[in-house]
């Protein structure tokens, strides 16, 4: 069975036909992804610009977003919330639809494996190209993976 009226590609201005894009990308997440979704809804609101339609992807544990993230071409992050729980997502567009898979958990031990394997391939790529280790070259492919965002000195938490 297939929803899939609507190639993402093909949505144009029309609320309508972005809604039906959105809802495509969700059935071909479903079909395609590693992981199944602990739920899966497009939306119109909160983390797109005003009037276009995403995939918010929630899955059970951060180790299943990464390898959605895998799957899909994105990059994860983990970011500490203020009840001491983390939340690991993976941002980006598929097929021109914007989406976001999250875990909320606090599995700090996960954190902590994900920062240092972060700084183990910051420091193969630093040896690869030659860099400097204070270096601040971004390096093709080296993306933080894994990282625990915290915020900087003076800025404000989102």
């Amino acid at each position: 069975m297939s929803i899939d009226s609507i190639s993402p590609e093909q949505a144009g201005v029309d609320p309508r036909s972005q809604y039906l894009a959105a809802l495509s990308v969700a059935e071909q997440i479903i079909a395609g992804a590693p992981v199944v979704p602990q739920s899966i809804d497009a939306r119109s609101y909160g983390e797109w610009k005003y009037g276009r339609y995403g995939v918010s992807v929630h899955l059970l544990l951060p180790a299943d977003v990464a390898a959605f993230a895998r799957w899909i071409g994105a990059h994860v992050s983990t970011s500490p919330r203020s009840d001491g729980r983390y939340t690991t997502e993976a941002v980006g567009e598929y097929h021109g639809v914007p989406f976001q898979a999250w875990a909320l958990h606090s599995d700090v031990a996960w954190v902590k494996r994900q920062t240092e394997m972060a700084g183990q391939l910051a420091a193969q790529a630093h040896t690869l190209y030659d860099l400097d280790t204070d270096s601040s070259a971004v390096v093709p492919g080296c993306a933080p993976y894994g990282c625990l965002a915290t915020p900087m000195v003076g800025e404000v938490p989102a």
